[in-house]
């Protein structure tokens, strides 16, 4: 490797490495307010979808009370919680954003310091997500408290603690698996194909379209075993108390897994890439 592109291997003191996280962070936030309108559009077009999932699904519960362990009103809570998820936890084209670092040589001033560039990425994420959560919150809180009666049933009270613990892991999770797809770029000029196979295998493995614990078997395992169901299916389960117990425990032993395995393949693509990268550009 270049000496000039070599990253730096001394461990910089305490203080100055929370004040450069903290200046990561600030960037972060302060770049995600410039986009906050687009934070009330995101919210309030999601709300066209599930608009259409109320009215369908109100035609499917005529006549019946439950349907595979959900009544009509929990069905709706599932996709509410989902509207939470998607719109407070998940990436917004951080996968293209760090495509583009690699594409445009930017990473090159990342390794010039003494800073990991998977933290500096994770520092931007979190800041976006609460950049947006603190806009999105208020037409969220009144979105719920408008549809509050399907939520009637569910035990928030014994639920809200380990939903927000999956929650959060289904952010990481996410983030990791859209850092993977993002350096994939040390090789491909375009990752937009790699980023649209993965959105569809979410949206049909992870449960957007219908809880996937309504899947026969042999199915219905095989998608809960899925990176994709952790990172939807799982924590949307665990807040309306559909997984408690042994069952639960088993869901974070798996989203820890599948968190581990898509950072550690990261890493892998990362080390290969960099090589590749140096040799380029070196």
């Amino acid at each position: 490797m270049p000496e000039t592109l070599a990253p730096s291997l001394a461990v910089p003191p305490l203080r100055g490495l929370l004040r450069g996280w903290r200046g990561i962070f600030a960037l972060g936030f302060q770049s995600a307010l410039i986009y906050r309108w687009g934070f009330f559009l995101r919210v309030f077009s999601s709300l066209l979808p599930l608009i259409v999932t109320w009215f369908v699904w109100g035609a499917v519960y005529q006549g019946k009370g439950t349907l595979g362990g959900y009544s009509w009103a929990s069905m709706m809570a599932y996709y509410f919680a989902l509207l939470i998820l998607d719109n407070g936890f998940a990436p917004t084209e951080d996968d293209f954003q760090i495509a583009a670092d690699i594409r445009d040589g930017k990473i090159s001033q990342i390794l010039l310091r003494p800073l990991n560039y998977g933290a500096y990425r994770f520092l931007l994420f979190v800041s976006s997500r609460a950049a947006h959560l603190l806009f999105a919150a208020l037409p969220l809180a009144a979105i719920l408290w408008y549809f509050r009666e399907v939520f009637v049933d569910v035990p928030l009270h014994r639920t809200l603690l380990p939903a927000l613990v999956a929650f959060c892991g289904s952010a990481v999770l996410q983030f990791a698996v859209s850092f993977m797809t993002g350096l994939l770029a040390f090789w491909l000029l375009e990752v937009g194909g790699i980023v649209f196979i993965l959105f569809s295998l979410e949206f049909l493995v992870g449960g957007h379209i219908f809880p996937i614990d309504l899947l026969p078997e042999p199915w219905r395992t095989l998608a809960i075993c899925s990176p994709f169901a952790s990172q939807y299916w799982f924590p949307v389960s665990v807040l309306l108390g559909h997984v408690e117990g042994a069952a639960l425990w088993k869901g974070f032993a798996l989203q820890a897994f599948w968190i581990g395995a898509a950072l550690t393949l990261a890493a892998f693509i990362w080390k290969r890439g960099l090589k590749r990268y140096t040799a380029v550009g070196g």
